[in-house]
């Protein structure tokens, strides 16, 4: 909390703005904006994002450390063995999710999603979030709506998007498909 503080107060002073500048600039109070810089509140995912639209950077500078990343102690923390992969699940989805990266810190989320097969969704639900991904179809094919546009990829296919743009997936075939994701920054 207070790393966050402190990188908030300072992208803030870098550019010249008071707090009374950047409350009324992304219409968030003084009072909650001082609150975060002193280390006091964790502010939402969604103000969090209009401080940095506010700031002109994107959402993942409040979590970027200055310093030099420190050496590897532990394979653990860079090798994901097969049989230890983390599983991520999603509330009535249909979808396998391994974690291919060693934990969610990271800057980059890299996924080995399983579609089973005939997963097509009566209502569909796109999600969106700040920053970019990028799919690779390893096995079978996937159905990738991506606004209003439906892109169907096939093994060997890629994609890569704006995950602000609201999005989902379902494989409408009768065999699985699997597929390789690049999510940054992470957001599972």
């Amino acid at each position: 909390m207070e790393s966050l503080g402190k990188k908030l107060r300072e992208l803030r002073q870098v550019r010249g703005l008071t707090i009374t500048d950047l409350a009324e600039a992304v219409n968030i109070s003084k009072s909650l904006i001082s609150q975060v810089e002193r280390g006091e509140v964790v502010p939402s995912l969604t103000t969090l994002r209009k401080i940095a639209k506010g700031l002109n950077v994107s959402i993942t500078e409040f979590f970027e450390d200055d310093e030099q990343a420190p050496p590897v102690s532990n394979e653990n923390e860079v090798v994901v063995r097969k049989a230890k992969r983390k599983k991520l699940f999603i509330p009535g989805s249909n979808a396998k999710y391994e974690l291919l990266t060693p934990n969610l810190q990271r800057k980059i989320e890299f996924l080995l999603i399983e579609v089973l097969p005939n997963n097509r969704q009566e209502e569909v639900v796109q999600l969106s979030h700040a920053g970019e991904e990028c799919s690779l179809v390893l096995e079978g094919e996937l159905t990738v709506m991506l606004g209003d546009k439906v892109f169907t990829l096939q093994e060997g296919d890629s994609i890569s998007f704006d995950s602000g743009i609201p999005h989902s997936i379902e494989n409408r075939t009768d065999k699985k498909t699997v597929v390789v994701t690049a999510i940054t920054p992470p957001n599972f």
